[in-house]
C-alpha cells in the first residue's frame, strides 16, 4: 500500500470515529442525602413494591418505556409536614453533577413560585362550572383551602423513576405518580371537589441543581401509562410523567480504535518525512 493511500484511510478512520456522538446516560453513583427521608420501590413486569435492599442505580436506569421503580424523596411529608430539611438524590451525567430534591416551605413561597404552580394546576383541572366562576371564586381563595388543608406536602415528595441524558444534553426525568390523580387530590383535600375534573393529571414537583446552575421546579400536567401499579394500593405509580431540561451537550470521545489510528496518522507522517529528509 502507498504511503499516500495509507494516510488517507487512517485519516478518515480516525475521523469518522472522533466525531461519534457519545451515548446517552443515566445518573451515575446515585446518593440519598439531606434528610434520608426516602422509599426504593422495585418493580417487576406488572407492580412497584417498596424493596429496601433494591439497588438504587438499578431503579433508576429505566425510561418512560421501560420504568424499573422509582425512589420516593421526602416519602414522610404528608405526615410530618415540612419540617425538617429536603431529602435529596445526588448523581453526575456525563460528569455534570445534578441533585434532585423534594419540596420545603420554603420553596414554595420563593418568589411566588406555589402561586403560580396553583395557576397552572387551575389551568387544567378545573371542571367547566369552575372555569366559568374563576374569576368571582377567585385563584387566592382557592389556593387558601389547597394550602390549609395539606396540598403542599402532597406535591412536595416526588417519586423519582429515572434520570438520562440524550446525545444533544437534553435531560429527562421521570416523575412516577397517578395516571388519574382526581381521587388521589380529593381524598387530601376534599373541598376542592366541585371544582376540579373528574380526570386530572398532576405529578408531583421536584427541585434540581444542575452543574451548580440556578434551582429550578419541574412537573408535569401529561402523563403516558406507566404499566405499574403499585403492589399495596393498585394505583399509585400508574402514570409516567416526563420533564425535561438542556443540559450540556456531551463532549465526543475518540474510541480506542480511533486512538490507534491517529497514532497509525502519526507514525506514517514521521515515516514519511525521514524519507524526504534521506532523498534530499
Amino acid at each position: 500500500m502507498k504511503f499516500a493511500n495509507l494516510i488517507f484511510g487512517a485519516s478518515l478512520f480516525a475521523g469518522a470515529a472522533i466525531a461519534t456522538p457519545a451515548f446517552a446516560d443515566s445518573i451515575k453513583d446515585p446518593t440519598i442525602g439531606g434528610a434520608g427521608d426516602a422509599i426504593l420501590f422495585n418493580a417487576n413486569d406488572s407492580n412497584t413494591f417498596v424493596d429496601p435492599t433494591a439497588n438504587l442505580a438499578d431503579i433508576l436506569a429505566g425510561n418512560a418505556g421501560n420504568p424499573t421503580g422509582n425512589i420516593e424523596l421526602f416519602a414522610s411529608s404528608e405526615s410530618v409536614g415540612f419540617s425538617g430539611p429536603a431529602t435529596t438524590l445526588s448523581g453526575t451525567l456525563n460528569g455534570a453533577s445534578i441533585l434532585l430534591s423534594s419540596l420545603t416551605e420554603d420553596d414554595w413561597s420563593n418568589g411566588g413560585f406555589g402561586q403560580q404552580w396553583f395557576s397552572d394546576f387551575l389551568d387544567v383541572s378545573l371542571n367547566l362550572f369552575a372555569q366559568t366562576q374563576r374569576g368571582v371564586i377567585g385563584d387566592s381563595t382557592l389556593y387558601s383551602i389547597f394550602e390549609t388543608i395539606g396540598g403542599r406536602e402532597l406535591f412536595s415528595d416526588p417519586n423519582i423513576s429515572y434520570v438520562n441524558q440524550a446525545g444533544d444534553g437534553l435531560v429527562s426525568i421521570g416523575l412516577a405518580g397517578h395516571l388519574n390523580a382526581y381521587n388521589r387530590i380529593i381524598g387530601q383535600i376534599p373541598d376542592l371537589l366541585p371544582y376540579l375534573n373528574s380526570n386530572v393529571q398532576a405529578s408531583e414537583i421536584v427541585k434540581v441543581v444542575y452543574d451548580n446552575g440556578p434551582a429550578q421546579y419541574l412537573y408535569s400536567f401529561s402523563a403516558t401509562d406507566s404499566g405499574l401499579t403499585e403492589l399495596g394500593d393498585g394505583v399509585s405509580h400508574s402514570g409516567n410523567y416526563e420533564v425535561s431540561f438542556q443540559g450540556e451537550e456531551p463532549q465526543a470521545t475518540p474510541e480506542p480504535m480511533a486512538t490507534a489510528a491517529l497514532l497509525l496518522v502519526g507514525l506514517t507522517g514521521a515515516a514519511i518525512g525521514k524519507k524526504s529528509l534521506a532523498v534530499s
